[in-house]
């Protein structure tokens, strides 16, 4: 299969293939039938890095891989695949994080979020606060929080933008306590695809 697709591309990378043959420790002279889902898995990322891919769409990358496999699929996308586009589409949240720069999340065929993971980064926030005594979650319906949960006298809020603007107008209703976290991606996208529902 190697030689066969090989045989198509004048700029084949022969240093990627022997490269990456090593890495996943694919035996060459077994037929691809005879190879596990995983090692077919890896088979495909490398016909499609050595051939110099100006974009690359991979759909699940890690099913069928162990975790160590799926490091190894992560860390020759960050290297093999510089200067391609990578389309990663992926439901395991901590794969995409590691190494993405900009994350969409569709739900239900419907794209509800596109940005930079950066600019999520610094957007999204969870925002605890304490108080003297209990509080009624009407009053911390502010632009930019998605949800707000109270518990006795402490209220959390998950703002998705304006971070700044809710935390200086919280501070005006007299808090004990005020504690502002990022939140990870797999708590952005639970967020996102709650307020979509």
């Amino acid at each position: 299969m190697i030689a066969f697709t090989r045989s198509f591309y004048d700029d084949w990378r022969s240093e990627t293939e022997r490269t990456l043959l090593r890495r996943y420790g694919l035996p060459p002279d077994r037929k691809v039938k005879a190879l596990s889902k995983g090692m077919r898995t890896k088979l495909s990322l490398l016909l499609a890095l050595s051939r110099r891919p100006d974009l690359l769409i991979l759909d699940e990358p890690g099913e069928g891989l162990d975790p160590v496999s799926i490091e190894d699929l992560l860390e020759t996308l960050v290297t093999a695949a510089a200067g391609a586009t990578v389309f990663f589409s992926s439901h395991q949240i901590a794969e995409v994080e590691r190494i993405a720069e900009r994350v969409s999340i569709i739900d239900q065929g419907k794209l509800v979020m596109d940005a930079a993971l950066d600019d999520l980064r610094q957007d999204c926030r969870r925002i605890t606060l304490g108080f003297a005594d209990d509080q009624p979650p009407e009053r911390f319906r502010i632009q930019g929080v998605s949800r707000i949960q109270t518990s006795g006298r402490q209220v959390t809020l998950i703002a998705t933008r304006n971070v700044d603007a809710i935390v200086e107008l919280t501070r005006t209703m007299s808090p004990l306590s005020i504690e502002v976290k990022p939140l990870g991606l797999r708590e952005m996208f639970l967020e996102t695809v709650k307020d979509e529902q």
